[in-house]
């Protein structure tokens, strides 16, 4: 069960999908990266705002969106390659009232378009030991998707690694078998 930490949906559960090999990020994490956006040097809320543009890749349930929509991002953009893991997020948006703040897109986070919009805070939580942090920072960058400043929280395997030494470490922090950096272009 997933369940909405804070802000406007607090407790709201998310629905997820019956037989999936999907690994959400757990309750602790999800809390984790939220008190780290929210303080120390984000304590201001900026990333939280009606104009905050925010990207969940490789979303699932859309956890993290639907945490960052609730807290009161105002342009949440949801991308997943599995079409019924959207079904299920756009249904859930529906539900809460946030379709006007969403948008859903069936693409593959590693093969991203030309984007016309940069993000502030962009999350990245593929499935573990799939190689695909690299080639979705890559792809990031070569769409045009991040601006100078824009905020990226990256989960993954704690023995997977990020090769990319232009993105400034903000933070690193290891749960368990799961490794969170967060990073600023």
């Amino acid at each position: 069960m997933i369940r909405i930490i804070a802000g406007k949906h607090k407790n709201r559960i998310i629905p997820t999908l019956k037989n999936s090999n999907y690994r959400p990020s757990t309750g602790k994490i999800r809390e984790a990266i939220f008190s780290i956006l929210t303080s120390g040097e984000f304590s201001d809320g900026r990333l939280f705002t009606k104009e905050s543009k925010v990207l969940d890749l490789f979303a699932g349930t859309g956890s993290l969106a639907f945490e960052s929509c609730s807290r009161g991002a105002g342009d949440i953009t949801v991308i997943d390659i599995n079409a019924d893991y959207l079904r299920a997020a756009k249904a859930f948006a529906s539900k809460i009232g946030e379709m006007d703040k969403m948008t859903f897109l069936n693409i593959n986070a590693t093969a991203l378009p030309k984007c016309k919009n940069s993000f502030d805070l962009i999350f990245i939580d593929p499935p573990y030991y799939q190689n695909l942090v690299s080639k979705a920072v890559n792809a990031l960058k070569k769409g045009q998707w991040l601006k100078d400043g824009t905020i990226i929280v990256v989960e993954f395997a704690k023995n997977e690694h990020l090769t990319d030494d232009s993105l400034e470490m903000v933070k690193e922090k290891i749960y368990g078998d799961s490794k969170l950096l967060i990073l600023r272009s």
